[in-house]
């Protein structure tokens, strides 16, 4: 009984995990990004090899990262291109005061 509980509170654990965080592969490492609205789309996203052009594929993920301040997982190359289409859909998830 004990390995079924075991279990359960494994993928209870992993389905939190999934549904709030961005699990992103970085060139050191791999980093919880949490995510702007409850969901499972993009769990994991490996940016090692992303050019500016993958990034506007995963807009959520680099806003989510733009808003926990690791803007290092970017890469230098992305953030000039990237940044005027992250901000027209990172405004949706930011109070308007």
């Amino acid at each position: 009984m004990s390995r079924f509980a075991f279990g359960v509170l494994t993928g209870v654990i992993m389905m939190y995990v999934a549904s709030h965080y961005h699990v992103v592969r970085g060139d050191d490492g791999f980093y919880l990004v949490p995510k702007l609205s409850n969901n499972l789309k993009e769990i994991y996203v490996d940016t090692r090899e992303f050019q500016p052009d993958d990034w506007l594929d995963h807009q959520s993920v680099a806003a989510a990262i733009m808003q926990s301040n690791q803007t290092h997982l970017l890469g230098e190359s992305a953030m000039n291109p990237l940044q005027e289409s992250v901000q027209g859909f990172f405004s949706n998830f930011v109070p308007r005061q």
